[in-house]
């Protein structure tokens, strides 16, 4: 009959910035000698993914306080056989084993807690709040790193929820466990300001129901594009300037607004019309060229 190993339980590391837990056992089947494990749960790689995307941001903090910094951040991947979280896929930031470090560790935990809450969307009764500590230079480089992580994730499902654990010592709260499940924060798009447009043209066609209006650019060499632009328009008076320009051949001269639209897979451009008039006879665009397609 073989000997029952002694169970051992891990010893987490000095200098301990954040703890990241699976909410999903890891562990199928505990045997004597050995354990069965769900597969999905292995190697848990969103909690991989968190946990180097968090390394990265907190490295280049401290890099950035001291370009001669030697403290050093490292990662540990584990299953936790015995202890607090019994069976679960466990991942870790701690700073490199050197003594004094207690007041970075705790900067870089408050880090760590802060950058969380800025790209998840839900709150959960799980989720134990911390009084943000984060002073006002700090919160620029949050908002900054939030906002990549946010843009690279881009709403993104979490399919196997974990919590993070702000790992400090403080006697005035209680430790604080943030929930990641649901899905990423979406990305934010700025709506960008309107370009003001203006020019000379002849007339291409118009769409009544669609309100918009097909005007062909003449350039500065007074030649004529080979295709046309629609601009949408709100103004019943645009149409029939645009007719009356098109039964007597006149050249028409526009004004209006170029939008960008930055949501789409390319910067998608419209335009708008605001004002549109016929020119004079003596117009020096009356002599436009066509050009070729």
């Amino acid at each position: 009959m073989p000997k029952e190993q002694k169970k051992t339980h891990f010893q987490y590391p000095e200098n301990l910035i954040i703890k990241v837990v699976s909410l999903e056992d890891a562990i199928k089947l505990q045997y004597i000698n050995g354990i069965e494990c769900t597969p999905e749960n292995l190697a848990n790689t969103e909690i991989k993914d968190f946990t180097y995307h968090l390394q990265s941001i907190l490295t280049k903090y401290i890099e950035d306080l001291s370009p001669d910094n030697e403290d050093r951040i490292e990662n540990k991947f584990f299953i936790e056989t015995d202890g607090e979280n019994k069976n679960k896929y466990i991942g870790m930031l701690f700073l490199s084993n050197q003594p004094h470090q207690e007041n970075l560790t705790r900067k870089l935990a408050l880090l760590a807690y802060e950058l969380t809450h800025s790209v998840i969307t839900q709150r959960d009764i799980l989720s134990i709040t911390h009084t943000s500590q984060i002073l006002p230079g700090d919160k620029v480089f949050i908002f900054e790193q939030s906002e990549k992580f946010i843009n690279k994730k881009s709403g993104k499902s979490i399919k196997h929820p974990f919590t993070v654990s702000l790992e400090i010592d403080d006697k005035k709260q209680p430790k604080a466990d943030i929930l990641v499940s649901g899905q990423y924060c979406a990305p934010t798009f700025k709506t960008p300001k309107p370009i003001p447009i203006e020019g000379y043209a002849i007339p291409a066609g118009y769409e009544e129901h669609s309100n918009t209006i097909s005007l062909y650019n003449i350039d500065s060499t007074n030649k004529v594009s080979s295709t046309p632009f629609t601009l949408s328009s709100n103004h019943a008076d645009h149409i029939m300037t645009l007719a009356s320009a098109k039964v007597n051949n006149d050249i028409l001269y526009y004004t209006g607004e170029r939008l960008e639209n930055p949501k789409g897979p390319t910067k998608q451009k419209s335009y708008v019309l605001s004002t549109l008039s016929i020119m004079s006879d003596d117009n020096p665009y009356k002599n436009f060229q066509l050009q070729s397609s």
